[in-house]
């Protein structure tokens, strides 16, 4: 899978995103020092693990009269080792006739749009360059950190910020083990798929990467820095996300994804969770006024938490119900 593959579905992916990717979301919004985001990943790794689970991914239902949604939240990279099927997961996935989620993933089309897209919106094509927008002190970063790396600032010329942050984020994940064909996502499309089941996707590939390309220059410049000081401890704290994911400790994996600070600053946060959240209400609705067995997928961090899905769903007086 290549990395423009993997630039969409690790901003699909709210771990990854948030651990360390630009964060920087809004031209009015500061992006998190460096040593805002270390103290902000350390703190929230020590409340995850202050916490348990039933040990299998949280599994919730909604019902009425003729129809049955089940909500999952997923993992968009894993390691190949991961456990995380269960019977009663087998028996909503096998059950269902439809299956949400966030984007695309999987199929020749999609691959082709994501690549049409990050061409045209993650490389340089006014003249300007990736040393033009960055002072001396931020250049001097680039280098201590990526020539390890074997990479120079040359051969990233040509590459927006935004895209670059992302670009490395992802490598030093697949490098720590994680997997995008494994990733819960990318299975359960490919599954549905072979099965016969109708796929609908919640989100547009050019919705998903314009979170992060519409940024404005100086904030996606913060933001690569921030993403290059804090890389050490990307992976660990996937670790860490991936473990509450597979253990259904939704009050830690909210805990990890309650500080703004993870996200680069609160505007960060509501774009990322929030806004998305409340896009897709009206989806998930929709679903339940229609006849039949629903399974909807998407990113973990989305389904825990004040602002949730699952949140917003009972806010509207439905029953959601914990199935595992």
């Amino acid at each position: 899978m290549t990395v423009l593959r993997l630039t969409l579905l690790t901003l699909a992916s709210t771990f990854v995103l948030s651990a360390c990717s630009n964060s920087a979301l809004d031209a009015k919004a500061k992006v998190a020092s460096a040593e805002d985001m270390s103290a902000a990943l350390r703190a929230a790794t020590e409340r995850a693990k202050a916490t348990s689970g039933p040990g299998k991914p949280a599994l919730w239902s909604i019902n009425d009269d003729d129809t049955t949604v089940y909500l999952f939240g997923t993992i968009h990279l894993l390691r190949p080792d991961t456990l995380w099927r269960s019977p009663a997961f087998e028996d909503a996935f096998s059950a269902a006739d439809t299956l949400y989620l966030e984007v695309d993933n999987s199929s020749a089309a999609g691959e082709a749009e994501v690549q049409r897209l990050v061409t045209e919106l993650g490389l340089f094509k006014d003249g300007r360059s990736l040393a033009g927008v960055l002072d001396d002190d931020e250049e001097a970063t680039l280098d201590r950190i990526m020539g390890p790396m074997g990479l120079t600032l040359e051969a990233v010329n040509g590459v927006r910020p935004w895209l670059l942050g992302l670009q490395i984020s992802i490598s030093s994940i697949v490098q720590a083990g994680y997997d995008s064909s494994k990733g819960v996502d990318t299975v359960l499309n490919l599954e549905a798929r072979s099965s016969g089941k109708e796929v609908k996707f919640l989100e547009s590939a050019e919705h998903q990467i314009r979170i992060l390309s519409d940024v404005a220059m100086d904030d996606q410049v913060s933001g690569l820095m921030v993403t290059l000081e804090t890389l050490n401890m990307g992976a660990d704290f996937v670790d860490v996300l991936a473990g509450e994911w597979a253990d259904g400790d939704v009050t830690g994996l909210a805990a990890t994804m309650s500080d703004p600070i993870i996200f680069g600053s609160q505007e960060a946060y509501e774009t990322i969770m929030v806004q998305r959240n409340q896009d897709w209400i009206a989806q998930l609705m929709a679903a339940l006024d229609e006849p039949g067995v629903k399974f909807i997928a998407v990113g973990a961090g989305h389904m825990v938490g004040a602002d949730s899905v699952i949140a917003m769903l009972e806010d509207k007086n439905l029953s959601v119900t914990r199935l595992q």
